[in-house]
């Protein structure tokens, strides 16, 4: 070994004399630790067993009183001594390391020492009649034999004593336990309180077993060693108590009203006996072996003994796994099938329709761990006997805080999510109960019950995650604070925020603009918008939406650590090109703009636009859609329209052109057709669209059969035509029933005087001709 070049070198006389000091020093450390235990303590660790060094011979303890007395051995001795001390101090990690680094380091050092570690092992198996040889001194010993008597006799005074005044209190506060196990309790939050006086009732037992324990220890006075044994027996006794008490609180085997854990009687009572069992082996055999090494039992056969008790309480908790493997699996698949999804919570499915997506995937991979738990505890509990046989420093501490943390979150995590779901549910049957204004807002917020509820349950999920991960060792935490960690938070905090601003933003115009558009009056009626507000909200709601997704785009880019210059920069271009390569398109848009804004043309008009006409179905910044009577569609790019005839801006007329025949008054043609007017004015279902009462301008013109009258009625929008036909149809009705007649086409003609004469003999001949043909037919009969 090498020391610090300042301290001297010692010889093989005193490093022989050396270790004989060490040697003689633990062996003392330990003999005055066994005497002085504290009546408090609690079982004691089982140290690890060492290797068994040879017992110092009186040469040995010679050379070092030798050392000791002369001055300069000495001060040579503490120099060797310091430097050993920076060395192990240097060798010292300067960080905690986790158990999986402590466990490759334990292999890694297995492995390399592996011949030294088959040495060993035969030392082990050639030194094991040592137990024997202990026994047969136990029992040979009248000293050993004697101090075996008073640890037993102590021991049983002890339970003695204790269980009678354990069983004197039990007796006094059965009447009160009985009557809070009897007592009806309406929810499973009612029985805290009831469990925890219940659980100061059993307190109480327990503290008299302790108190009669101890005051049997003060009125005897054996051997040392016999003393603390016994108050290690006694502390160990009280202990497995207050284990049982905790199991007891929870199973409340003998009441059932009490029970905070759904089971069976039979159930909670084998779990008792269980529990029990296991306490009592785990901590009576410790005690059984810290006995047997304070009275002189060697370390490898304690070592030996520990880990027997140790492999025994892991096959009997192997054997508890493998009796409760159905009953769990059962509990865990009734869960799992009665747990809701946040996705039928929120919104009920149909019956017969299963839940499709993430909800079903859960449950599938929940019923797989409850086929496989059994074998998961198996594999746990054999992980946590080998890190313990293993002798990993702080290794089975770390493990059982971890999985203390991991169950401890999954329960939190569990309530909160089941917390979160029936939060979601509530506010929407509120909302399903709002009515008037209130009812539009509840249900335009309806649909954001379900994605909040979605991201809550993820952000529990992420953070309970990160908890366990940091209890199993990954410093989650501090890689959070390292530059990269906070970059990655606070770029998720922005994109958040940023998100829930743009939604906020789309949220309210969208809002707004459908309540304008939908707005009702009194009586529950639509009102009606004009055209041009029904067109152009739509299009600035689509040019708002373009707008933040564009920027919601950049920034995401931005905070992902992208470069958005150079694309702000190319985007730039190719507008730039996009606009001189696509004259076209960019007198389309603008040619469409100005007709939005000057409202010229609106969704729903009936246009001539480029040589078509019709209904306008839809328009963009870019091209009008036209619908025509027979149904053809006609799509128009805004370039190509040079005028706009619009039979419905604001108001209607229908325009009727009456012919009469010259003989008929034109003075009661026009009466005729005031009646008909106003008979329709009064017909209420064509009274809300007629605006002002008909309109007669007189004769307009004269044809070669005809005179013309004209008139005209005016109307709401596109409801001239439906107007007009009634009116023509009545019109038609009025004039057969007063006689008027229809100007029928007709033409007079005017002949000269030869002409008649001539045109009267032909029509003698032909009379005369006709006459004998008429005879000549007669006779043939």
């Amino acid at each position: 070994m090498t020391f610090d070049d300042r301290a001297p070198r010692l010889s093989a006389a005193r490093v022989r004399a050396l270790r004989g000091l060490l040697a003689l020093f633990l062996l003392l450390t330990a003999a005055l630790g066994g005497i002085a235990t504290p009546a408090s303590a609690q079982i004691p660790t089982p140290a690890p067993p060492a290797q068994a060094e040879a017992a110092p011979n009186p040469e040995e303890i010679a050379r070092l009183r030798q050392t000791l007395e002369d001055p300069e051995r000495r001060a040579a001795l503490l120099g060797q001594l310091r430097a050993l001390e920076q060395a192990e101090e240097a060798a010292a990690p300067a960080e905690p390391e986790g158990i999986g680094t402590r466990l490759l380091t334990l292999l890694s050092n297995r492995l390399d020492g592996l011949g030294q570690e088959a040495a060993l092992a035969g030392d082990a198996l050639l030194n094991a009649p040592q137990g024997l040889h202990w026994l047969e001194r136990q029992v040979s010993d009248p000293a050993q034999r004697a101090a075996w008597g008073w640890l037993v006799a102590e021991l049983v005074l002890v339970l003695v004593v204790g269980q009678g005044a354990r069983l004197i209190a039990i007796r006094t506060l059965r009447r009160p336990r009985a009557m809070l196990a009897a007592r009806p309790i309406p929810s499973p939050l009612a029985k805290v309180p009831l469990l925890l006086v219940r659980s100061l009732f059993d307190l109480a037992p327990i503290v008299a077993f302790a108190a009669a324990g101890f005051g049997v220890l003060a009125l005897f006075d054996p051997p040392p060693v016999v003393r603390v044994l016994g108050v290690t027996f006694l502390n160990a006794s009280i202990f497995v108590q207050i284990v049982l008490l905790v199991v007891r609180a929870l199973l409340a085997p003998a009441s059932p009203n009490l029970r905070l854990i759904p089971m069976s009687d039979g159930s909670a009572l084998r779990l008792l006996r269980w529990f029990r069992t296991i306490a009592i082996t785990t901590l009576y055999g410790m005690f059984l072996a810290e006995a047997a090494r304070r009275l002189g039992l060697p370390a490898q056969s304690y070592g030996a003994l520990v880990t027997l008790v140790g492999l025994v309480v892991a096959v009997m908790s192997a054997v508890l796994v493998l009796q409760s493997r159905e009953a769990v699996a059962a509990r865990l698949r009734g869960g799992i099938a009665a747990a809701q999804p946040l996705s039928e919570a929120v919104s009920p499915l149909p019956p017969g329709r299963r839940a499709a997506g993430a909800g079903r995937m859960l449950r599938a991979a929940g019923r797989r761990v409850a086929d496989v738990w059994h074998a998961i505890a198996i594999l746990y509990i054999i992980v946590l006997f080998g890190i313990w046989a293993l002798e990993i420093s702080g290794g089975l501490l770390f493990v059982v805080q971890a999985t203390a943390v991991t169950l401890v979150v999954a329960g939190i995590a569990r309530l909160i999510g089941r917390g979160i779901t029936r939060a979601a549910a509530a506010i929407l049957e509120r909302m399903d109960r709002r009515r008037g204004a209130s009812a539009w807002a509840a249900g335009r917020l309806r649909r954001y019950i379900a994605p909040i509820a979605r991201l809550l349950h993820g952000a529990v999920a992420v953070l309970g995650g990160l908890v366990v991960l940091n209890a199993w060792g990954l410093d989650v935490w501090g890689w959070l604070q390292t530059a990269v960690g906070l970059r990655i938070v606070a770029s998720g905090l922005s994109l958040l925020l940023v998100g829930a601003i743009a939604l906020g933003v789309w949220e309210v115009t969208n809002g707004l603009i459908e309540r304008h558009l939908a707005t009702t009056d009194r009586n529950g009626r639509a009102i009606q918008r004009s055209a041009r507000v029904r067109t152009l909200l739509p299009l600035l709601r689509s040019a708002l939406l373009v707008v933040l997704l564009t920027l919601v785009t950049l920034i995401t880019l931005s905070e992902l650590g992208l470069n958005i210059g150079p694309l702000l920069a190319g985007a730039g271009v190719v507008g730039l090109a996009v606009g001189f390569g696509a004259q076209t398109l960019v007198k389309d848009v603008i040619t469409g703009l100005f007709i939005l804004f000057e409202d010229t043309i609106s969704v729903g008009d009936v246009v001539n636009v480029g040589g078509k006409g019709g209904l306008v179905e839809g328009m963009n910044i870019r091209t009008i859609r036209l619908r025509d009577f027979d149904g053809t569609v006609h799509t128009i790019p805004f370039s190509a329209v040079t005028s706009v005839s619009n039979m419905t801006k604001d108001f209607s007329y229908y325009v009727f052109d009456v012919a009469i025949p010259y003989h008929e008054n034109a003075d009661r043609v026009v009466s005729v057709l005031h009646g008909i007017g106003d008979e329709l004015r009064k017909d209420p279902r064509f009274a809300p669209l007629i605006l002002e009462p008909l309109e007669v301008l007189g004769v307009d013109s004269f044809q070669e059969s005809a005179a013309v009258i004209k008139a005209r009625i005016k109307t709401l929008p596109i409801q001239q035509w439906n107007v007009g036909r009634e009116f023509n149809g009545r019109m038609k009705a009025r004039f057969i029933e007063l006689g008027i007649d229809f100007p029928l086409p007709q033409r007079t003609l005017h002949i000269a005087r030869g002409a008649a004469e001539v045109l009267a003999g032909m029509g003698a001949e032909a009379g005369a001709a006709n006459a004998g043909r008429m005879r000549h037919a007669g006779a043939a009969e």
